[in-house]
């Protein structure tokens, strides 16, 4: 009896000490500080050895200054560097291994063009190159900074570049520049295709480790302004070859998201379809090109059930209602996959009002952020389990700047922060989505005497076990990491 009392003993101890390891969350914050003039946005650009660095700037076009910071590991600020833009725009913002490496685009008026500008920065925030062109494009209008396009690879050792061009018969030209580290090409292709330019458009695109580059097209078929059909493609570009995939002819997709696959170095494309020019959601996909450059597509339409149990809006009674957008589709090591998508739509509300007997029209945009959906699939596409997380946040005029979640992806279980509007509480919410699908929500935060709202925007996870989220604590700008 003694021995089973020990056994029993011995293992609530383990399943206590395998929650607290669970559930423990170290929370650190930076100094609140006052930002002075207009409103200052913010970019977690990520954390390494030597510190935490984000980047401020007032101008969401970033065309005019802005300015990178460092800070400890404990959240205080160590140093601060104002770049000067000069009738440039940011492009990208890259943290490697090596440093930060700016790249902008400037308009050169001597050659009425513009030019892809990269130099590289410190850890200390101090250039340590000079300023390289990488390509230059024809300035077609007034203000027009190109249409340049960068991704990085998920080691950062190599840089995608893509941008189009029109010939004399108005067809599309896209080019593509693969650069390592030092800015070098590695490769080019300029392909033309027999499209308008604004009948071909660009929605996605992502480069590999190994320096495979896959860019989904959406390819319009108008007659005046009406548009008859869209068709959706995906380009690969791999060793200076180009393959072209159609991924849909008779499915419209509503929303999609290309996701990297880490285990595999691919990208996968995920998404919700439905049908031209009918309202809802009918299903989901999952797309990819696989190790011999053949397409291997998932599609499932949803059941009766689930469609009753998510939908909010009875537009569409036999599918789900729209207004979904991906936020994060989560590749998992036996194959399958998590997607987390959120509903949201803008409403624009107009007024007449007297103003000394003078009618004045006045509008207002209104920003839903409404119901969270968490869908699992196995490796063979079907739904292990769904969950829909109630988050109503509306707010007016302010682009739903503390609206939405910010997305924490952990080994064992996910959470999603997000403020809880609903109530007017001020509080920031913590749900708790384990593997299995098993869930909790909690406070993150009991702000009783301080008003706490994170920016979900301008968050980052920065490690397996690290999350950094800008906040408005009083009404002054805070850094929070969260360390699990």
């Amino acid at each position: 009896m003694q021995r089973y009392i020990q056994n029993i003993s011995l293992f609530l101890v383990f399943v206590i000490a395998f929650a607290l390891e669970v559930k423990s969350q170290n929370l650190q914050w930076s100094n609140p500080t006052k930002l002075k003039g207009p409103a200052v946005f913010t970019k977690v650009l990520g954390e390494n050895e030597h510190g935490v660095f984000i980047m401020k700037y007032r101008n969401r076009f970033y065309s005019k200054n802005i300015i990178l910071e460092k800070y400890s590991h404990l959240l205080a600020l160590k140093e601060g560097k104002s770049v000067e833009l000069r009738n440039a725009r940011l492009m990208k913002v890259i943290l490697s291994d090596k440093g930060i490496l700016l790249i902008k685009s400037k308009y050169m008026k001597s050659r009425k063009q513009n030019d892809l500008i990269g130099q590289w920065y410190d850890f200390n925030l101090k250039a340590v190159s000079s300023p390289k062109v990488i390509a230059s494009t024809d300035s077609k209008e007034f203000g027009d900074r190109g249409n340049y396009r960068l991704r990085a690879s998920d080691d950062r050792k190599t840089i995608s570049l893509l941008y189009t061009d029109e010939t004399d018969t108005g067809n599309i030209v896209f080019h593509h520049r693969l650069l390592n580290d030092k800015l070098e090409t590695l490769s080019s292709k300029d392909v033309e295709l027999p499209y308008a330019n604004d009948l071909f458009i660009i929605n996605d695109f992502m480069v590999t480790n190994s320096g495979v580059v896959d860019f989904v097209c959406a390819i319009v078929d108008k007659k005046r302004k009406r548009i008859l059909s869209t068709e959706a493609r995906l380009f690969r570009i791999e060793n200076d070859q180009v393959s072209d995939y159609i991924i849909s002819k008779d499915r419209v997709i509503k929303t999609s998201k290309l996701v990297y696959d880490r285990p595999n170095d691919r990208a996968v494309l995920t998404g919700f379809f439905g049908s031209q020019d009918e309202y809802g959601i009918e299903g989901s996909f999952f797309y990819h090109v696989d190790s011999s450059n053949k397409p291997q597509m998932i599609s499932g339409r949803f059941g009766n059930s689930f469609i009753s149990a998510v939908n909010i809006n009875r537009k569409a009674e036999e599918k789900l209602a729209e207004g979904f957008e991906i936020l994060k589709a989560v590749p998992r090591s036996d194959g399958g996959i998590l997607l987390i998508a959120e509903q949201k739509d803008i409403a624009t509300e107009d007024d007449i009002i007297m103003v000394n007997g003078i009618p004045q029209s006045t509008s207002k945009n209104i920003f839903n952020f409404n119901e969270l959906l968490l869908i699992n699939y196995d490796s063979a596409g079907f739904m292990d389990w769904y969950k829909v997380v109630t988050k109503n946040q509306t707010t007016v005029n302010d682009g739903g700047y503390f609206s939405s979640v910010v997305i924490y992806v952990g080994e064992k279980y996910i959470q999603l922060l997000y403020n809880d509007q609903l109530r007017s509480t001020g509080d920031v919410m913590k749900y708790t989505l384990y593997n299995n699908g098993r869930e909790e929500s909690t406070k993150l935060l009991k702000t009783q005497m301080e008003s706490v709202a994170v920016i979900p925007s301008e968050s980052a996870q920065v490690a397996s076990n690290k999350i950094i989220i800008p906040t408005s604590k009083n009404r002054r700008f805070a850094l929070l990491k969260l360390q699990y």
